[in-house]
């Protein structure tokens, strides 16, 4: 028991000295009345009301284009569905940098409409661009899925339709939509978490205080140290999202659904006029997808230069790969260590203390990063300018923020693992850190490394943590330099500044290392699913 009871409560020891240094806070100031006025209650409805449209634009699009990609069949189709999982683990501000590319002022919209001689004044900034933004980082991962779940379709149910002579309408209604509508709900209640959470992308493109939401409050709170303001707004976000957990708990019970897929394929006969709306959903699908990264791509290397690898970029470089790393490392062993202990309470058919154990190892969900980073800055803001203190404070919450993704790629084959070898293990006493080399890491060795690459891809485009830790400027002998820059701060700041040439670099940067990583994670996927099938 003693692995998962050692990272259960180092899990409870970080979030409850962030949480216990924010109730510390209130108990020593002054009265909270003040703070619970108009303009804050508008924060939350604006919160919930953003997170609320961006869900219904993304999960709308996302049944459309997965039902038109059932129906056509093309080349560089597979390369969009890779494409499609890619936008989901995009760094925040890659996705804001491609928006501007491409819906901005100057973006390629605009050249096109000027080209054209029509009239372009789309504005980007406020409601329109969080929701666009926030629609192209959700929707393409929700396509993907609700794809795949299409295509699980037994293929005799399709063609007994086919012989029944069902119309495309009546085949969706009756056959497909019974399948989709079970994982509707699970995908809807995520996305809203996140958009509801969402920092970077509304810090951005929220043009002003009309549409700032909880988390940029909390974030303008610290910054123009309004602690009291501050505590006030993380509270109610933690209960917001409490609220939100337990509300998507209760409902999403016995709503499991056990998604096989079949190797072949059989498409439903549709006619011409439903095969040329598939075709047209699926360009105008495709161009948003592809649209901003492409923008990315171009402006990057247009844009290149020499002189822009700085000094400054290599240590924005450096920072967001060992803070990086540190994340991965950190929630990929606590995820080892928790689903170690979790494993053998299944053995014992202690089912409560299982559920207990990996709701703590779930908790950062409940508590968001902004306010888990306010906690931390009351608590130790006379060490911010300390490079090391933040570089590990930061390893330490942006690895517990992946924590639940990690324990959702391990849990089930560990389990697995351990319950099939169990017997045979213990007659040949083959015990401890012995066992964990020889039986689970043997086996799972690449669906671990795999979940590395995720929590390293998520760490990587953090920008919660470090926009209150990190990038302020220190005094120096000869000037001022960085404490701690990372490349989604270094993009921020050059957006925000209107260098626009640097930041296309940079977001390339970041677009060819997210790319990369990503690649990588696919390449393993196949014989990672092998090993949890086996």
């Amino acid at each position: 028991m003693l692995p998962g009871i050692s990272a259960a409560s180092f899990i409870l020891l970080v979030v409850g000295t962030s949480l216990s240094a924010l109730i510390s806070f209130v108990i020593h100031t002054g009265n909270l009345n003040l703070y619970f006025d108009a303009y804050l209650w508008h924060i939350v409805l604006i919160t919930f009301w953003q997170a609320l449209l961006s869900t219904l634009l993304a999960i709308l699009a996302a049944i459309l284009m997965a039902k038109a990609l059932t129906m056509v069949d093309f080349w560089g189709k597979s390369l969009l569905l890779k494409i499609m999982s890619l936008t989901f683990i995009l760094p925040s501000l890659v996705v804001v940098t491609g928006v501007i590319s491409v819906y901005g002022q100057n973006g390629l919209l605009a050249i096109v409409c000027r080209w054209l001689n029509i009239d372009f004044s789309f504005s980007l900034y406020g409601l329109q661009g969080i929701l666009l933004a926030h629609v192209f980082l959700n929707f393409p991962y929700a396509c993907r899925l609700f794809y795949q779940t299409l295509l699980s379709v037994p293929i005799e149910q399709k063609q007994l339709a086919m012989q029944l002579n069902f119309s495309p309408f009546i085949f969706f209604k009756l056959v497909e939509w019974p399948s989709l509508k079970r994982q509707l709900f699970p995908m809807a209640a995520l996305i809203f978490m996140l958009c509801f959470s969402s920092f970077s992308i509304v810090l951005a493109l929220g043009g002003g205080p009309k549409y700032t939401t909880l988390e940029v409050a909390i974030y303008q709170a610290i910054r123009d140290f309004d602690l009291l303001q501050a505590v006030v707004l993380a509270g109610l976000q933690l209960f917001c999202c409490l609220l939100l957990m337990l509300l998507t708990k209760q409902i999403a019970q016995n709503r499991r659904l056990k998604v096989q897929f079949s190797a072949n394929y059989f498409a439903f006969p549709s006619s011409r006029s439903s095969y040329l709306v598939s075709i047209f959903i699926v360009l105008i699908g495709g161009l948003f997808i592809l649209s901003p990264l492409f923008a990315i791509v171009v402006d990057g290397f247009y844009y290149f230069s020499w002189s822009l690898l700085s000094p400054t970029l290599g240590l924005a470089i450096l920072y967001s790969t060992i803070i990086a790393i540190g994340a991965a490392t950190i929630a990929v062993c606590l995820a080892l260590l928790l689903l170690w202990t979790n494993s053998r309470l299944l053995l014992q058919q202690l089912i409560g203390w299982s559920h207990r154990l990996m709701l703590i190892g779930s908790l950062v969900l409940m508590v968001p990063s902004m306010v888990l980073a306010a906690g931390f800055f009351l608590l130790f803001f006379p060490y911010a300018d300390n490079p090391f203190f933040v570089c590990i404070l930061m390893m330490i919450c942006n690895g517990l923020t992946a924590l639940p993704f990690v324990l959702k790629n391990l849990e089930t084959p560990m389990y697995d693992i351990t319950s099939t070898y169990a017997l045979l293990s213990q007659s040949l006493n083959i015990q401890g850190w012995r066992h964990f080399y020889l039986i689970e890491y043997k086996a799972l060795k690449r669906l671990i490394a795999m979940s590395f690459s995720f929590a390293f891809l998520l760490s990587l485009g953090d920008f919660g943590i470090i926009a209150l830790f990190g990038g302020q400027k220190l005094a120096g002998q000869a000037g001022s330099e960085y404490s701690v820059l990372t490349l989604p701060y270094y993009l921020y700041e050059q957006i925000v500044h209107y260098r626009y040439e640097d930041g296309a670099v940079t977001a390339l940067i970041l677009l060819i290392v997210s790319f990369s990583v990503m690649s990588l994670i696919d390449y393993d996927s196949a014989d990672a699913q092998s090993t949890c099938d086996h």
